[in-house]
């Protein structure tokens, strides 16, 4: 399952409710803007959309390529390392940067239904690798950078190794959500994190991690969970292949 934004102009309306139907009969899960604006129209919910999906599809149309709003949200995309899947159809005068999305072009294909069972065949399969392309995750304490430290007293995460890194999140409240969504406690966008991608929960004196159903799984100490595990001081977490955080307890004096 992925999460996918769709980018197009409202004159290309029909054709994105066309392209949505197909991403959801593939099991995904596109994200449509209901009222997507041209000019300089925007708003900070569609930036937030963007940035956690796994994905952008932009339907590249000759309207497109004039859209300041289109424009900005596969340019962000590619920023933010959310691929781009540009379906052409009839575009002119393409930004010079596109060249950095995957190109499905309608004029290649006779037939309507061979150029769509190619779009949904590759799409799935590069979506998929694209997430996975992250070098390895340190898997043992030595493999990890220890310079940064909390001082006060408390219980903290500490990133290191991913998009925040050296970034030190004190725990402060029963339950703590993690995931790329800005729904969560701690935000992490990474295209390996989920949505809710984990879950920490004070129990007594200790916090214990559970896997929110994430697509790339949650390890502690290189051993993938299964229910809620007990966190000791120095743990490494692991979320998919890119992000370590390390649990760190700093004791009153």
């Amino acid at each position: 399952m992925i999460d996918v934004y769709l980018s197009y102009t409202p004159q290309d309306r029909e054709r994105a409710e066309e392209v949505r139907r197909i991403l959801l009969a593939q099991g995904h899960r596109p994200w449509v803007d209901p009222q997507p604006a041209d000019g300089l129209s925007w708003h900070a919910g569609k930036e937030a959309a963007i940035q956690a999906a796994d994905a952008l599809v932009l339907l590249l149309t000759a309207a497109a390529t004039d859209s300041v709003a289109v424009t900005y949200e596969w340019s962000l995309a590619i920023g933010s390392g959310v691929p781009v899947f540009a379906l052409v159809d009839g575009a002119e005068n393409e930004h010079p940067r596109l060249q950095l999305a995957h190109r499905y072009e309608r004029a290649y294909f006779a037939d309507e239904n061979h150029f769509w069972d190619h779009f949904v065949a590759d799409f799935k399969q590069l979506a998929a690798a694209s997430r996975q392309a992250a070098p390895p995750v340190a898997s043992t304490a030595t493999d990890i950078d220890r310079s940064v430290m909390p001082e006060e007293p408390g219980y903290w995460l500490v990133m290191r190794r991913g998009p925040l890194l050296n970034q030190l999140f004190r725990l402060e409240r029963e339950v703590v959500n993690i995931g790329r969504d800005l729904a969560n406690d701690i935000v992490i966008r990474d295209a390996q994190v989920s949505r809710y991608h984990l879950r920490l929960t004070l129990q007594g004196q200790e916090y214990t991690v559970e896997d929110l159903d994430s697509s790339n799984g949650t390890r502690v100490n290189g051993a993938q969970i299964s229910g809620r595990v007990a966190l000791k001081d120095g743990d490494l977490i692991a979320l998919g292949d890119a992000i370590v955080l390390t649990y760190d307890l700093v004791y009153l004096d």
